[in-house]
């Protein structure tokens, strides 16, 4: 049975940090932290994530295998490039956060499996390219004030009150066909960000945490 995500838990959870990916004219590359940096913030702009976490890369139709190497570098050109993390399980417990299952951590409070994936779009095909939660471009921008359109999809079906941010920050929910409009505020690489909440075994894990970000470009 899925379960709609609280703002308070997508600030803590999905907004904390981002994943994107730049293009050179050789390959893209995957990156880590926080893309929008507040000078506030006090901390890195990138963090290092460990390569193996990346499970599936998929550049428009194919599968790509990734090297295991850090910053993970993609050869080639991609319509959409989809890359997709598994972080394992997590648990809070009164000494701290773990990266360990519910069942092998003393006095757990708190235990959630992540996923996370994040797709750049050149081009948008308007349809998902995976059977995980993505973020579809239906519309794009050409400025700086125009309206976009988006859907959201898991295992390829559309999916509804789904909160959905930008740069960090909800702005909207996917209405019944998943779809939902915003607002481009600023030139650049676009950060667009959605979560959604499934109930775990109880055993290793109290939820299901999938979190994906769409990247493009308004110049």
């Amino acid at each position: 049975m899925r379960q709609i995500v609280t703002l308070s838990l997508l600030t803590l959870s999905l907004f904390g940090h981002d994943i994107w990916i730049t293009k050179s004219q050789e390959s893209y590359r995957l990156h880590y932290g926080h893309l929008h940096i507040d000078k506030n913030h006090g901390g890195a702009k990138e963090i290092v994530y460990d390569p193996k976490k990346v499970t599936e890369v998929l550049c428009d139709a194919k599968a790509l295998k990734p090297k295991q190497q850090y910053p993970l570098l993609f050869q080639g050109e991609c319509r959409e490039l989809f890359v997709f993390f598994e972080n394992g399980y997590y648990t809070k417990t009164p000494y701290g956060l773990k990266n360990l299952p519910k069942n092998q951590v003393h006095m757990p409070l708190k235990s959630w499996q992540s996923f996370e994936s994040v797709k750049y779009v050149k081009h948008s095909s308007k349809k998902p390219l995976s059977e995980r939660l993505e973020i579809v471009l239906l519309k794009s921008a050409s400025e700086i004030g125009d309206k976009i359109r988006l859907q959201i999809f898991y295992h390829k079906k559309p999916l509804s009150s789904v909160v959905v941010a930008y740069d960090g920050k909800p702005r909207g929910t996917s209405d019944s066909e998943g779809r939902v409009n915003l607002r481009v505020k600023h030139a650049g690489l676009q950060n667009i960000q959605a979560t959604y909440r499934l109930k775990g075994d109880g055993v290793h894990a109290d939820s299901i945490i999938h979190t994906s970000s769409l990247i493009f470009e308004v110049r």
